[in-house]
């Protein structure tokens, strides 16, 4: 263990170079200025929406009852579980899940002043959710699914059992099966390196972060087990979810489910 250890240190000192090494020298950020523009570009400012104007639609909760949950206590609580029920969500879970993770949560405002719970580089929301639920549950069925999140609606892009493809794409990984559902977090690219370039992708896979944390406290809270996964073939995600390639690109899996 140790020998092969030092093989590994050895070949890093004597040059060996990863992809991701160039990625960081690449997206570095050489100088910083302060910003002298009167007014930002259109481009900047404008937020893009992801809609499906041609599939059904799913109402979600909007109100729900207050929550008297601490925050340090879910904090303290918060564990990765590999070990789900198989018990189908609530559509009002999934609906909170999908609103306090990922949602505009003030919608007096126009939408390119929208703001949502997580941060943004530049408020560009780059990120899509697309919850792939696992079995028929109290107002929504198995199949997959787009969070529309301007309108706080589900919009149905297949009903059918995903278990198999969910086997496939994580390596036989069997415990997932058993979750209530899986969102599956994308980001549109451009929306993001329009304003900031290449460094953009950074900006992306941080508020990937951001939001996912936010999924696994709010499952927490509500008393569910929940698991990140990062272990899957994109391949299999971007042809799924029909993305086109470079431009929105597959991020995150976040597993939900009742505990055992």
């Amino acid at each position: 263990m140790k020998k092969d250890y030092r093989k590994r240190l050895l070949s890093i000192i004597d040059g060996k170079e990863y992809l991701s090494d160039k990625f960081n020298r690449a997206t570095n950020n050489k100088n910083i200025s302060a910003w002298g523009r009167k007014k930002s570009p259109e481009a900047w400012i404008k937020i893009h929406f992801k809609t499906y104007p041609r599939l059904n639609r799913i109402k979600l909760v909007k109100v729900f009852q207050n929550r008297k949950i601490s925050l340090v206590d879910v904090l303290k609580n918060r564990r990765s579980s590999r070990t789900f029920s198989g018990k189908p969500i609530s559509i009002k879970d999934l609906s909170y899940l999908l609103l306090y993770s990922s949602g505009i949560i003030d919608h007096g405002f126009a939408p390119d002043k929208s703001r949502r719970v997580y941060p943004s580089a530049g408020a560009r929301y780059p990120l899509e959710v697309y919850p792939l639920i696992l079995s028929d549950g109290d107002g929504v069925k198995a199949g997959l699914y787009h969070y529309n999140v301007k309108e706080h609606i589900l919009e149905v892009i297949l009903k059918e059992d995903l278990k198999h493809w969910l086997l496939e794409s994580t390596g036989n990984f069997k415990p997932i099966i058993k979750a209530s559902v899986v969102f599956i977090v994308t980001g549109v690219l451009d929306r993001t390196r329009v304003k900031y370039g290449d460094r953009g992708y950074r900006y992306v896979l941080m508020e990937a972060g951001h939001m996912a944390q936010n999924l696994l406290l709010l499952a927490t809270g509500l008393g569910m087990a929940n698991l990140a996964i990062g272990g899957y073939t994109d391949s299999k995600v971007t042809e799924l979810l029909n993305l086109e390639l470079v431009k929105e690109v597959s991020l995150y899996m976040i597993a939900v489910g009742g505990y055992v």
